[in-house]
C-alpha cells in the first residue's frame, strides 16, 4: 500500500478557506452590530420587534463567529501536528534505514570474508569463530530493529496482548545469558515479587530495549542492578545501570522518535516500553535524580495476596 502524503497545496487551500470564512463572519457580525446600534439610536416604539430580532441575530452571530474561530484554531492545530508527525516519520525512516543498513553491510562483509577464508584454507579456528560471533551479533541487531518496528505497528493498531504469570527470576536469568560479556545482572528480588502478570513477547521487547539502551549510551557499565519489590497487588521493578544523569529534556524522554544528541537508534525504544506497560495495565516511570533510573510497575498475578 502506498503511503499518501498530504499535499502542500491542500494545506494552502484549507488555510484560504478558513481565512475567507473568518473574514465573512467578521464582516457579517460587524453589519449586525452596526444595524442594531443604528436602530437602537432611533428609539422608535414601532421598532421594538425588529430590535428583538436584531438582538437575536447579534447573539447568534456572536456564537457563529466563535465557532468559526474554534474551527480555524482546530484546523491550525491539526496542520501543525500533521507537519510535526510527518517530519518525525521522515526522521524515523531515515534513522531506521541507517540502523538496518549498517548491520546488513557488516553481515555481507563478514560472510564474504568467511567464504574467502574457507576457500583458500588459510583460516584459523579463532578467526573464523570471531567473525561468526560478530555475524551473529549483527543478526541480533537487525532482528531487534525489525522487532521494534513490528511492535510499533502493533501498538498503533491497538493489537491485544495476552497476560500470563511470568517467573521474574527465571526470565531475567535467561536474559542475562544473552548479554555480551562483561555485562552482568545484579538481581535483588523479594520472594513475594517472584511473578508478574505480563505478555511474554512484550516483556522481551521491554527488557531488550532497556539492555540496548544501556549498551548504547553507557558503554562503561559492567553491572545492571534490578530490584523487584511487592506493593499490594503490584510488583515494582527498579532498573539501574549506574549511568550518568540525563541532561536533556526529561519530559520528552520516552516520546516517539525523540533522540537526545544521538545519531544511533530509531528513537522508539522507550516509547515502546511506556506503551507496552500501559497496555499491560502497568506503568513506566523515568527518574533522573543522581542518575537516570527506569521504574516498571507490573500487576501481580490474581490470587496472590502477599502485601
Amino acid at each position: 500500500m502506498e503511503i499518501v502524503r498530504t499535499k502542500k497545496w491542500f494545506y494552502g487551500l484549507t488555510l484560504l478557506w478558513v481565512l475567507m470564512l473568518l473574514g465573512l463572519g467578521s464582516w457579517w457580525l460587524y453589519l449586525v452590530f452596526k444595524l442594531h446600534s443604528t436602530m437602537s439610536g432611533l428609539n422608535l416604539p414601532e421598532l421594538g420587534s425588529q430590535s428583538k430580532f436584531l438582538n437575536m441575530m447579534k447573539w447568534e452571530g456572536s456564537f457563529f463567529f466563535i465557532f468559526l474561530v474554534l474551527l480555524g484554531g482546530s484546523l491550525f492545530v491539526m496542520y501543525f501536528r500533521d507537519m510535526k508527525k510527518s517530519k518525525s516519520m521522515q526522521a524515523f525512516f531515515s534513522s531506521l534505514s541507517h540502523e538496518l543498513k549498517t548491520p546488513l553491510a557488516s553481515m555481507r562483509l563478514q560472510a564474504e570474508v568467511i567464504k574467502e577464508m574457507i576457500a583458500d584454507d588459510t583460516h584459523s579456528h579463532a578467526q573464523l569463530s570471531d567473525l561468526t560471533q560478530r555475524l551473529i551479533e549483527d543478526t541480533h541487531s537487525l532482528e531487534s530493529e525489525l522487532e521494534k518496528s513490528l511492535q510499533l505497528s502493533r501498538i498503533e493498531q491497538d493489537a491485544p496482548l495476552t497476560l500470563v504469570p511470568v517467573s521474574l527470576e527465571r526470565y531475567l536469568k535467561r536474559q542475562e545469558g544473552k548479554l555480551p560479556p562483561p555485562l552482568r545482572l545484579a538481581l535483588y528480588l523479594d520472594p513475594d515479587a517472584s511473578e508478574v502478570l505480563a505478555d511474554e513477547l512484550a516483556l522481551n521487547m521491554i527488557f531488550r530495549n532497556l539492555f540496548e539502551n544501556t549498551q548504547r549510551h553507557n558503554r562503561a557499565t559492567r553491572e545492571i542492578e534490578i530490584v523487584a519489590k511487592r506493593s499490594g497487588q503490584e510488583v515494582l521493578i527498579r532498573y539501574d545501570d549506574k549511568g550518568e544523569k540525563f541532561e536533556g529534556d526529561l519530559a520528552s524522554l520516552g516520546n516517539l522518535f525523540y533522540k537526545f544528541q544521538s545519531s544511533k537508534g530509531s528513537g522508539i525504544g522507550l516509547y515502546l516500553i511506556r506503551n507496552l506497560m500501559k497496555k499491560m495495565q502497568g506503568a513506566f516511570e523515568i527518574k533522573n535524580d543522581e542518575r537516570l533510573v527506569f521504574c516498571l510497575t507490573f500487576r501481580a498475578p490474581a490470587g496472590d495476596t502477599h502485601v
